[in-house]
C-alpha cells in the first residue's frame, strides 16, 4: 500500500478517530489559537497536509483565502464537502499535491504565510528539502506554522508501561518510530532544537508551545469519554499550561511559529 492509498482510506474514520474526540477537539483548540494569532482577515496563507479541511475552513471563516494541498485525493473530497457546507469554498482551493512536490506552486506564490498542522511534516521523507521550498513560496516576515510530534509524553509513557509495552511508551525517542503502525509511513521524530535547525537557513523560531499535555492521547478516547468531566478539566489545564516553558516538553505535539528571514 502506498502513503497515498493509506491516507485515503484513513479520510473515512478521521473524524472519528481524532478530529470528533476529545483530545483532538482540545488540541485543534490550540492549533487555532496559534493560528488565528499568526494570519489576518485578507491574507492567502498555504496550507500543507490539510486533512478533511477542518483548519482551512475555520481561517476561511476568518476571511482568510486558503490553498489547502494533501497528498489524498479522498482527504481533498471530503474537505471540498465541508468547504460546500460552510459556504466558503469561494475561499478555499483544494490541491492534491504531497509535501515533498510543494515546489510545483510556484507559480500560485507568493502566499502570505503558511501552515502545517498534526504532524504532517514528521512524514516526509526530505524535510530539510521541504523547508527550503516552502522559503522560496514565502515573503520576508511571512510566518509559518508546524505542528509536529512532541518526543516526551507522559501519558504515553506510562500507559504503555502499565500495559507491559516498554517499546511503546518509548517509541518517540526513536528518530524513525513505527508510530502509524497500519500503514506505510514512517514518522521521524525530532526535538525542538533539530527542527529549527532545519528551518534556520530561511527562518527564525520565534516561539513554540505544546498540546496535549494534561489531555490523553486520541488513542485512549475510550477512557477519555468514560471519564469526560476529568477529561474536559485537563482540557482546560492543558489551554493554560502550553506555553510554559517546562510543561511544554511533556506534549502530544508541539507547534512552532516561524518567521521568513
Amino acid at each position: 500500500m502506498t502513503p497515498q492509498a493509506y491516507w485515503d482510506r484513513a479520510a473515512d474514520t478521521y473524524a472519528r478517530d481524532f478530529s470528533d474526540s476529545l483530545s483532538g477537539r482540545a488540541s485543534r483548540r490550540s492549533v487555532w489559537r496559534a493560528l488565528d494569532q499568526a494570519f489576518s482577515p485578507g491574507q492567502r496563507v498555504l496550507e500543507l497536509n490539510c486533512g478533511t479541511g477542518i483548519d482551512a475552513v475555520h481561517l476561511a471563516a476568518r476571511g482568510i483565502r486558503v490553498l489547502a494541498c494533501d497528498i489524498s485525493p479522498r482527504m481533498i473530497e471530503q474537505a471540498r464537502r465541508l468547504a460546500i457546507q460552510a459556504n466558503l469554498s469561494d475561499r478555499i482551493e483544494f490541491r492534491v499535491l504531497q509535501n515533498e512536490s510543494i515546489s510545483a506552486l510556484a507559480s500560485d506564490g507568493p502566499f502570505d504565510g503558511g501552515f502545517s498542522s498534526f504532524s504532517g511534516l514528521n512524514c516526509v521523507q526530505d524535510f530539510p528539502g521541504v523547508a527550503s521550498a516552502l522559503a522560496r513560496l514565502l515573503p520576508a516576515r511571512a510566518r509559518f506554522i508546524a505542528g509536529m510530534t512532541g518526543r516526551l509524553v507522559p501519558w504515553e509513557i506510562v500507559w504503555f508501561l502499565a500495559h507491559g509495552k516498554p517499546g511503546k511508551a518509548l517509541r518517540r525517542l526513536r528518530r524513525d518510530s513505527p508510530y502509524f503502525n497500519s500503514g506505510p509511513v514512517q514518522v521521524r521524530n525530532y526535538s525542538v532544537k533539530e527542527i529549527a535547525v532545519v528551518f534556520a537557513a530561511d527562518f527564525r523560531l520565534t516561539r513554540w508551545e505544546g498540546f496535549g499535555i494534561a489531555v490523553p492521547p486520541s488513542y485512549l478516547e475510550p477512557w477519555a469519554r468514560r471519564f469526560s468531566g476529568t477529561t474536559r478539566l485537563l482540557a482546560a489545564l492543558d489551554w493554560r499550561i502550553g506555553r510554559l516553558p517546562l510543561f511544554r516538553c511533556f506534549a502530544d505535539g508541539v507547534l512552532l511559529e516561524f518567521e521568513r528571514r
